[in-house]
């Protein structure tokens, strides 16, 4: 087994949930605690998309921070998709990352997501 990478003390995870990525979805909301660095967004299914690939996009202050997709096929719950931004992204204390997903199909799917941050 690997060992994980570092997990400094000043990196955190906030998280957040919707009831459905899928047919129906809802976003979900998180608040940035402190002034940081964007690491990676990730979310794990609550149970299977029946039909379509689904994308989660990761937005604060109406700019897009990162996407990524989730896969409809072989979809479970209990599977976990992520995203890395492509450059560094700042937030400030007080933004709100709103987690958007669409395009996948399944009614009321649930999601898990966390985002990781890094005091800036």
């Amino acid at each position: 087994m690997p060992l994980p990478g570092n997990h400094t003390l000043t990196t955190i995870d906030l998280t957040a949930y919707t009831p459905s990525c899928g047919g129906t979805p809802v976003a979900a909301y998180v608040r940035v605690p402190f002034r940081c660095r964007l690491v990676k967004a990730t979310g794990i299914l609550g149970g299977a998309i029946t039909t379509a690939d689904g994308t989660i996009t990761v937005s604060a202050n109406a700019t897009t921070l990162v996407t990524f997709a989730v896969t409809q096929s072989g979809s479970a719950a209990g599977q976990m998709f992520n995203g890395v931004p492509a450059s560094p992204v700042y937030l400030n204390e007080d933004d709100v990352i709103v987690l958007t997903p669409s395009g996948a199909s399944g009614a009321n799917t649930p999601m898990h997501f966390s985002v990781v941050v890094r005091a800036a």
